[in-house]
């Protein structure tokens, strides 16, 4: 229980009568705002019966107050009192029951932390917002207080947070000494805490990735998750929470689609409640307003597409590709029905060549173009972001995002591939072209060697140290799922660690934490002592991952030169000061007239396609100028090619 509802349990609704005093119904509002006080006027009717005032009051979960001056009404109200006082003693009992599982030794086992977030439209400086107010309870004098700096590709998001104050008496808000990101509340112990910020939404005019991880609230739509967007108290990632969400400040004509459920259009409940460990609700995705919304109850898994934007293929074809995808990864993992699953699809900017999308509790969201279509590379989208409601969702607690990205992040690459083809929505020829994508990717990397402890150092926001975990972890998933196999002769798989990761979580408890540790013991029972270290090397020390000579007797690896992507300058550093830096003298940039310290008005950059130009808007004497040119050079990759004919392939599997 909150602290704002363990208030409100202790509340009582008052009802006056018709006959009561104008200027003691003025005073108690005066006195207490927040009293739930109904007047008369078209509820009681004048000369109204002793009787049918109290039913009233009753009927309406309220209480009646009558003038000091009616006599023949003490008999009614002692009866109410009665009522009254049998409430106020449960309310008390359950409050003490509370607090002793605050502070006493044996409730300290089962206290429960909650919060509150209420959600109101606001206009901030001149831009659709949301206004938050949140109530929570403290336990300890100083709790630090986490502000969203980073999500998902998208860097300082420290500026969407306005306004963020703490309205309790006594309570103060400093920055943190140790990150200038998050501040220090300070408070008394068992303090009932409101703070109140503004979400004000960063988006350029360009709607483009990364901003899909930015919080979006406009005049259409809102769309975020916990962690891109809200503020709140460090608590236990692994710890069980109550948490609410009330959102009935928002018109009710337009729908509520969460994690966690739905509110339809019209509907009047518009609260959401929730117990679930922490991290789950700072994975949750939170999304309303304009959304089309269509429902498939099939196989026991209510799925639900939220889908916004004019697209190629029609709703229910967009529908019907979610449910194949859940239904082939439940299958694939033997588990039970998900009772509930949201994906929400909405338009990038661009016309065609950016895609995104990311993994939540109970969902996944999915942004794309506006000329994309419902490929293979769609799929394997889908596929990737419906594969993290297992890794790691599914397999135990886990401490912070960085925990073995390796395997939460790569593994997941490598297994977005696989599914689809092993449930014959993809051709082996698609597959090849996906894995060997990866593989380019990971061989050409400038961080491929980099020690885990030095990735972990690194801005996980963007760029290279962004994509290592990627391009690492589907290189060395390849190589554990071959190993596995010729270990075994063809007895186990890489799907065995996958299952037995999952089975421990759901069989053992409390669950184990998902760590590295647990993760890499995972594999000893597959892989040889020698293997085992290899892996770790690998996994943790950067060490080159050696990819299979073949994948089962349908392809074999060979060395090729391939154009490659290389622009010749500093991308992340560029775009991000908006000027270029890091130049190379003779590369494609400085060929086609790109200078350092020229400013940055446009780029478009495709990395996994050497056949497009890059598009470079770029300031020199003064004028703005687009360059186009090939940004591309040549080199060395180590690349999978089929060694069966067209019609053989189409019965390949990766192994």
């Amino acid at each position: 229980m909150s602290c704002q509802s363990s208030l409100q349990a202790l509340s009582f609704r008052f009802q006056a009568d018709a006959d009561l005093n104008p200027a003691i119904s003025r005073g108690l509002r005066g006195r207490e705002p927040s009293l739930d006080f109904r007047v008369a006027a078209g509820v009681i009717p004048n000369g109204a019966a002793n009787p049918d005032v109290l039913r009233v009051a009753l009927r309406e979960d309220g209480h009646m107050i009558a003038s000091d001056s009616d006599k023949p009404r003490r008999k009614s109200i002692a009866r109410l009192g009665q009522y009254m006082r049998r409430r106020a003693a449960v309310t008390l009992a359950l409050a003490a029951a509370s607090v002793l599982g605050n502070f006493g030794m044996r409730g300290e086992n089962r206290y429960t932390p909650s919060i509150v977030f209420r959600f109101q439209p606001v206009m901030v400086n001149g831009r659709k917002a949301f206004h938050v107010i949140e109530h929570f309870r403290i336990r300890q004098p100083e709790t630090g207080i986490v502000i969203p700096k980073h999500y998902g590709g998208a860097a300082h998001l420290e500026g969407q947070t306005q306004n963020l104050k703490v309205n309790s008496p006594g309570a103060t808000l400093t920055d943190q000494p140790t990150d200038s990101g998050e501040k220090l509340l300070q408070a008394r112990p068992n303090q009932c805490i409101e703070l109140s910020y503004d979400i004000v939404p960063q988006q350029t005019e360009w709607f483009r990735h990364p901003q899909e991880h930015m919080a979006i609230i406009n005049d259409d739509y809102f769309l975020f998750n916990t962690e891109d967007a809200l503020v709140y108290p460090e608590i236990q990632r692994t710890a069980d929470v109550d948490v609410t969400f009330d959102w009935r400040a928002l018109p009710r004509n337009s729908p509520i689609i969460t994690s966690f459920g739905m509110s339809r259009s019209g509907e009047k409940n518009r609260v959401m409640r929730v117990r679930a460990p922490w991290i789950r609700v700072v994975d949750a995705l939170l999304a309303g307003g304009n959304f089309r919304i269509a429902e498939s109850n099939e196989n026991g898994t209510a799925v639900v597409l939220a889908i916004r934007g004019i697209w190629r293929f029609s709703d229910a074809d967009a529908l019907g590709e979610v449910r194949r995808i859940l239904d082939e990864e439940n299958r694939f993992w033997r588990a039970a029905p998900l009772p509930y699953f949201l994906v929400t699809l909405a338009p990038f900017d661009e016309r065609s060549g950016d895609n995104d999308g990311s993994g939540f509790t109970n969902a996944f969201m999915l942004f794309l173009s506006h000329e994309d279509t419902m490929d293979a590379e769609r799929l394997r989208l889908m596929a990737h972001e419906m594969f993290h409601h297992w890794n790691p969702m599914s397999m135990g607690p886990r401490g912070a995002d960085e925990v073995a990205q390796w395997f939460a992040e790569g593994f997941t690459v490598y297994y977005a591939g696989v599914i689809p083809l092993r449930s014959e929505l993809t051709t082996y020829s698609e597959y090849l072209d996906y894995l060997n994508r990866w593989l380019r990717r990971y061989e050409l990397s400038p961080l491929r060697s980099l020690k885990e402890a030095a990735w972990k150092s690194l801005s996980h926001s963007s760029g290279e140290g962004y994509m290592l975990s990627y391009e690492r972890g589907a290189a060395i998933a390849l190589w554990a799922d071959a190993a596995i196999r010729v270990r075994s002769s063809g007895k186990a798989s890489l799907d065995n660690v996958m299952f037995d990761l999952v089975h421990q979580s759901e069989t053992e408890h409390p669950a184990p934490d998902f760590t590295e540790a647990r993760v890499l013991a995972a594999f000893s029972p597959y892989l040889s002592s020698e293997q085992m270290e290899q892996l770790r090397s690998m996994a943790v020390e950067g060490a080159d991952v050696p990819l299979p000579e073949k994948l089962g007797g349908c392809a074999v690896r060979q060395s090729e030169m391939q154009a490659v992507v290389d622009p010749g300058f500093d991308e992340k550093a560029s775009f991000a000061a908006k000027h270029v830096t890091g130049i190379v003298e003779d590369g494609p940039a400085y060929r086609a007239g790109v200078r350092d310290g020229q400013e940055l008005f446009r780029w478009s950059i495709y990395n996994d396609d050497p056949s497009k130009d890059a598009v470079l808007g770029v300031v020199i004497d003064g004028q703005r100028k687009i360059l186009t040119f090939s940004p591309t050079k040549q080199a060395q990759v180590e690349q999978y090619r089929a060694t069966v004919a067209a019609e053989v392939a189409r019965s390949c599997t990766p192994f």
